[in-house]
């Protein structure tokens, strides 16, 4: 099988996706995951976290009881076990490294929460956001059909992590690889830092705040 993917691909690979109080302009951000695929001989890592709603999203965002029927999160959830945006903010900022893409699949809608968090948290991400397509698009037609079959019969899971875990699991099979059940980042976050020295990768670890906030559930 031609392996022309694995230098082709800019490595380490990490996708970012979002679950949102509604689809409407004043919606705001409730959830966020990442997963990561540090190499092509690497397993794949997921993570995620609620959000806290900023005081200005409780008093003038929407609630959309559509929305909340297809993610099923509550909002007594997000008061309970959700993170305050600033230390949701800086552990994305930590965790994807100055300069890095994580590719997304929402288009406009990942670009406003981004946003979103961001603004709330008063300050500016340091990583960029990629068109998951458009990194389909570096493969050969074949494997693109591959991967987009793969992802159209795989079941919506609605939920941040799963769905940022599902685009990686779908390149994963449009390349021909098994990389096996999806592992915790948050136990395995020093040895994926380690792995990532060891290999001459660089894909933004971060430093101990983030690892805490990781650990504790960021």
């Amino acid at each position: 099988m031609p392996s022309s993917w694995r230098s082709t691909l800019p490595w380490p690979l990490t996708v970012i996706d979002f679950e949102a109080s509604s689809l409407d302009q004043d919606g705001y951000p409730i959830e966020v995951g990442l997963a990561l695929w540090p190499g092509p001989d690497d397993a794949i890592f997921g993570w995620s976290t609620l959000i806290k709603p900023a005081g200005d999203w409780s008093r003038h965002g929407h609630w959309s009881p559509k929305s909340a029927k297809v993610h099923g999160i509550l909002g007594r959830e997000l008061l309970a076990d959700g993170q305050p945006v600033s230390r949701v903010a800086a552990t994305l900022n930590e965790a994807l490294g100055h300069g890095t893409v994580a590719w997304c699949d929402g288009d406009a809608y990942d670009i406003h929460w981004t946003g979103a968090l961001f603004k709330a948290a008063n300050v500016a991400p340091l990583f960029s956001l990629g068109d998951w397509h458009r990194l389909m698009a570096l493969l050969s037609r074949a494997m693109r059909d591959r991967g987009l079959g793969w992802l159209e019969q795989a079941p919506a899971r609605h939920r941040a992590r799963a769905d940022a875990e599902q685009l990686l699991l779908a390149l994963a099979h449009a390349v021909g690889i098994e990389t096996g059940p999806v592992q915790d980042l948050a136990k395995h976050w020093l040895s994926l830092a380690a792995l990532a020295t060891s290999s001459g990768l660089s894909p933004g670890m971060p430093a101990s705040t983030a690892r805490d906030g990781i650990r504790q559930g960021l």
